[in-house]
């Protein structure tokens, strides 16, 4: 085999209270990543399906860079050629710079017949988020690989855990990031009241999950001190759709990964009028998409036939 096509999910990451610690898998949209392995040595990168520009240089591209991680720690000098077919939008926090990484790492790890372990793969795949967001973060490129809801239970070394998790409703308004990443901004002394509730409430998302309690996972991701203030502030109207929502019966309502999408946990009889608050919210906004629903989704990338 010389060519494998691997589907790529997003993923929601820093979810609620989890600040590069927890990610959610979802079931749509994703991306088809083509990887081959070419003849000369050296890395091509080529992109279809999207109208956001998205660097094809290997150094800049997170699929590129986490491919030259990967060729560097294995000592390999060949030749691959990456595809990235976009069906989801870019740049608004559904973690499909870290669907490319994982994407291409798994389908080498596939082609190569390299038998890498998921946590090797996700520390792989990690540092092409370098060239998104400058931090080689874990939780979103976890996520697609493994499916579920990720922990990230450490990262010296790397080592994340893929949680079951129940199908729920989701409600996204991707809007696109009017600044490259906020994450400079984020800043950790939130005092010691709130430093007890975050941790208190990364308790409670982990009981929901094992619970199944949608109610109490949406409640428990619904406050973060860390993240969401600083990200929510680049977000237009943030503070009214979020209160609009919950009034009409979403569990939660928080920033997807880095923003500047967002993302309500609700029941099924719910989500065509959460759409519709949230389509007529973010109208306005210069960066504004489009709203999707989806669903959790316990399945990671996969080969496509």
């Amino acid at each position: 085999m010389k060519t494998i096509r691997i589907k790529s999910p997003a993923t929601s990451a820093n979810v609620g209270p989890g600040y590069d610690i927890f990610a959610l898998t979802l079931k749509a949209p994703w991306d088809e990543i083509v990887v081959s392995i070419a003849e000369k040595p050296g890395i091509t990168i080529s992109v279809s399906g999207n109208n956001s520009p998205i660097p094809c240089n290997p150094s800049d591209n997170t699929a590129g860079l986490a491919v030259l991680e990967l060729l560097k720690r294995k000592n390999l000098s060949i030749g691959v050629d990456i595809h990235i077919c976009k069906k989801m939008p870019s740049g608004g926090g559904l973690g499909t710079t870290g669907a490319s990484a994982a994407g291409a790492i798994f389908g080498l790890n596939k082609l190569l017949d390299l038998k890498l372990s998921n946590n090797e793969m996700i520390d792989i795949a990690r540092m092409g988020e370098v060239a998104s967001g400058g931090s080689p973060h874990a939780d979103n490129v976890a996520a697609s690989l493994l499916g579920g809801f990720v922990l990230v239970k450490s990262y010296n070394p790397i080592d994340a855990l893929k949680l079951e998790i129940a199908e729920f409703p989701v409600v996204l308004a991707v809007i696109r990031k009017s600044q490259r990443t906020t994450r400079g901004f984020i800043t950790y002394e939130i005092g010691q009241e709130k430093l007890k509730d975050q941790m208190a409430r990364c308790a409670r998302v982990i009981h929901a999950i094992y619970s199944k309690d949608i109610r109490e996972f949406g409640e428990a991701i619904n406050v973060d001190h860390i993240a969401e203030p600083v990200r929510s502030a680049a977000i237009p109207g943030y503070a009214e759709v979020k209160k609009a929502v919950l009034n009409k019966g979403a569990h939660g309502f928080t920033v997807s990964g880095g923003g500047s999408s967002v993302i309500a946990v609700c029941d099924k009889c719910d989500t065509e009028e959460i759409a519709r608050i949230m389509r007529a919210g973010f109208a306005d906004n210069p960066n504004f998409v489009d709203v999707i629903i989806s669903s959790t989704s316990n399945t990671g990338v996969s080969v496509m036939e």
